[in-house]
């Protein structure tokens, strides 16, 4: 029984890393570029970066990028060309424009309350010469958190797990301050059910 635990767990591991490969292919074809591409981006700031499976996996074999993780506790990431900075994203100890590239994939739609998200987005504005933001689309018909369907039209109030995610319409995130000029598109992640926005500047 253990045995088949560690299979499923292992699986499960090597099915998640797809999905965010294909995500990051989707995310580099939209935006035009290769988000991992040394010559484009020295130094990457990951906020969110938990174990690394999103983005900063997918780094590991260019020496020539530094990558840094914010996140508010360590999860043992461990790569070579990675620093691991516990701390709060609104508030970052790096100098303005410190950073080519900073990506965050679905991180700021858990950010509450909405002055804690604000002063987030500032933040990453503020350290990054460009950015790359993932948050659910507002027309997403299964949030992938809890997989359930038409979250952003339920009650929050009913909501056992995940009770406050932020769901904004393309437009509505682009009036945070630190996404003044910002583009956004829209790609489906499972079609058609998980639909994603992806904010950026570059």
């Amino acid at each position: 029984m253990l045995i088949a635990r560690i299979k499923r767990f292992l699986i499960g591991l090597e099915i998640n890393k797809r999905l965010s490969k294909q995500r990051l292919s989707y995310v580099n074809d939209l935006v035009g570029c290769d988000l991992t591409d040394a010559d484009k981006y020295r130094s990457i700031l990951e906020i969110g970066c938990a174990n690394g499976k999103d983005f900063v996996q997918f780094c590991s074999k260019n020496r020539d990028v530094q990558i840094t993780g914010v996140d508010i506790r360590d999860y043992g990431l461990r790569q070579d060309n990675f620093v691991m900075t516990v701390a709060d994203a609104e508030s970052l100890d790096f100098v303005d424009d410190n950073f080519d590239l900073t990506v965050s994939f679905g991180v700021l739609e858990h950010i509450q309350p909405i002055e804690k998200l604000c002063r987030v987005i500032s933040e990453i504005e503020r350290v990054s010469k460009s950015y790359v933001v993932i948050v659910p689309a507002v027309s997403s018909i299964v949030e992938p958190h809890a997989a359930s369907l038409l979250w952003q039209l339920r009650d929050h109030n009913k909501k056992k797990h995940y009770p406050y995610l932020n769901y904004f319409s393309d437009e509505a995130w682009l009036q945070f301050e630190g996404f003044k000029g910002a583009q956004t598109k829209r790609f489906f992640h499972f079609f058609p059910f998980v639909s994603n926005l992806v904010i950026y500047k570059l």
